[in-house]
């Protein structure tokens, strides 16, 4: 697990993540899984590191990237590795 829910912006389809362990590159393959959600698997293309542009996240950083899914404040991301 590398982060938790914290919104998702509905309009643009994106969510907010708070990272919470280790760390969230570009390109990564993420699983979203909550209580509601499921669990729904994609790959990060494009990541906002505390509102800026950016290829890495660490711990403590707040995350957005496109989503094409309701997230929730109960959802967890994990970072699937291969």
């Amino acid at each position: 697990m590398v982060g938790k829910g914290e919104h998702y912006y509905s309009k643009s389809q994106v969510g907010q993540f708070t990272i919470t362990n280790l760390e969230l590159k570009s390109g990564d393959t993420v699983l979203i899984q909550g209580p509601t959600t499921g669990e729904k698997q994609l790959i990060v293309e494009k990541l906002f590191v505390n509102g800026q542009e950016g290829t890495v996240a660490k711990e403590g950083d707040k995350v957005t990237f496109s989503v094409p899914f309701k997230v929730r404040a109960s959802d967890k991301l994990y970072k699937i590795v291969k």
